[in-house]
């Protein structure tokens, strides 16, 4: 776990000691901020529905998603291509570190800079606060629906990563497999069969994310997430091995 540890201080140390890591906070918490500001805007006009903030904050609007499968590929497009452009990953194969070690690391180091970038947003939670009381039980509930939902993108982020040699070529292989996988959520109203649709029902992130929102934590959508996350780990594994090879 001391080689994990190291690369993941060493992948962290390199987004916060470069402009990426601010950029991207900052340009994440803008939209965000303004998706909030609409959100509060929209609730508190005359005759709006008794819906919580947070809960249309996570997941409840179309820009939610679109921030995610866009700031997920641009944290992890340089984890293995841009290391396989400079050649530093041939320096990183030969050092005494093994591969489980190196996609461990790196993973483990685009999800502290995901996470970086949702904490700020706690201080929506205490703005609401200063108006109204506030149930923390589905505000907490949805951050780890996102934190869910980070896990498993930042696994498919890294994949694309180790199995691309260019990041804007990662960063958009990246963005078509997330967006692929958000449009399996939309399958599920329009197949009939029930097998399928239960499913297509099992696999839909909008309602997994949804669900947490409201407070309910749902095993099925930890096993998904969770499932999701170590089969492209496992990939990602395989694309280092395949790199080792050559």
């Amino acid at each position: 776990m001391r080689a994990v540890y190291a690369i993941a201080k060493k992948e962290l140390r390199a987004y916060f000691l470069a402009p990426m890591a601010y950029v991207v906070i900052a340009a994440f918490l803008l939209l965000n901020g303004f998706l909030f500001s609409l959100i509060t805007t929209a609730l508190s006009r005359p005759g709006a529905t008794s819906t919580r903030p947070m809960a249309l904050f996570f997941g409840g609007t179309l820009f939610f998603w679109i921030f995610i499968i866009v700031v997920v590929p641009v944290i992890t497009m340089k984890l293995g291509a841009e290391e396989s452009k400079t050649g530093t990953m041939e320096t990183l194969l030969t050092a005494p570190v093994s591969d489980v070690e190196v996609v461990l690391g790196k993973y483990a180091g685009a999800m502290g800079l995901y996470v970086a970038a949702w904490i700020p947003t706690l201080l929506y939670v205490w703005m609401l606060k200063g108006y109204s009381a506030v149930d923390m039980g589905p505000v907490w509930s949805g951050y780890l629906g996102v934190l869910l939902v980070g896990l498993f993108f930042t696994a498919v982020g890294l994949f694309v990563s180790f199995a691309s040699r260019n990041q804007l070529v990662a960063a958009m292989e990246g963005f078509a497999i997330l967006l692929l996988l958000l449009l399996v959520s939309l399958l599920s109203f329009f197949v009939s069969a029930p097998l399928w649709k239960g499913i297509l029902e099992y696999l839909d992130l909008y309602s997994l994310v949804q669900t947490f929102a409201r407070g309910a934590v749902d095993t099925r959508g930890i096993v998904y997430t969770l499932s999701g996350a170590g089969f492209f780990l496992a990939l990602s594994y395989q694309a280092l091995q395949a790199r080792r090879l050559r």
